[in-house]
This record gives C-alpha cells, structure tokens and sequence, in this order.
C-alpha cells in the first residue's frame, strides 16, 4: 500500500467516525504533520525517495520559518510539500469515490 492509499484510509477511517470532509481539509496539516518523520533517518530516506521536483522547494516557498538553517530542516519543509501534494490528492480520490457511490445509488434509485 502507498503512502496515498494509506492516507485515503485515514480519511475514510475520519468520515466512518462521523468526521465532515471539510473539516478534515481544515485540518489538513494535522495529518500531514502526522505522516512527517521525526527521525533525521527517516526524514533522510523519504527526502531521498520524493520526486525530484520538491527538492529544495520547502525553503523557497516557506522560508526558513524560524529554524536554525540545516539540511535536516530544509529536508523536512519539502517533504512537507511533497505530503500536502499527496494528501491533496488523497482528499480528492476520496472525493471522487464519494460522488461515484452517489451517482451509482441515485442511478439504482432511478432504475427500481
């Protein structure tokens, strides 16, 4: 399972508690937060893994918010984007599957 289909599950865990999907893109950043590593291996291997294309964003986009200026920071602030990008799109898979199951329910309700 890749980190989106685990996210997807996390939302869908989210709205199976009673949770509104507006609230959970509100607190966007909680669970992005949640998927951030904590240890500089980690944050080292998932930096490595992303996409190119995030590299070195995080300072560009957020600046340095305060830190002590270290890869490790600066690791962590573009995997915060490359999350935000994937939790964005787990939001919308979700989306997608939610209208789907309504436009199949209101088509069955259509054909009886």
């Amino acid at each position: 399972m890749n980190t989106v289909e685990r996210m997807v599950e996390e939302i869908r865990t989210e709205l199976a508690g009673g949770a509104e999907l507006e609230d959970i893109k509100d607190r966007s950043g909680e669970f992005i937060d949640s998927w951030l590593p904590v240890y500089n291996n980690r944050i080292v291997e998932e930096w490595q893994a992303m996409p190119s294309e995030y590299d070195n964003r995080g300072s560009v986009e957020f600046g340095h918010l305060g830190q002590e200026i270290n890869i490790i920071n600066l690791m962590s602030l573009d995997l915060y984007l490359y999350y935000s990008d994937l939790f964005a799109e787990a939001v919308q898979e979700v989306e997608d599957q939610l209208e789907q199951s309504t436009l199949e329910a209101w088509a069955e309700g259509v054909s009886k």
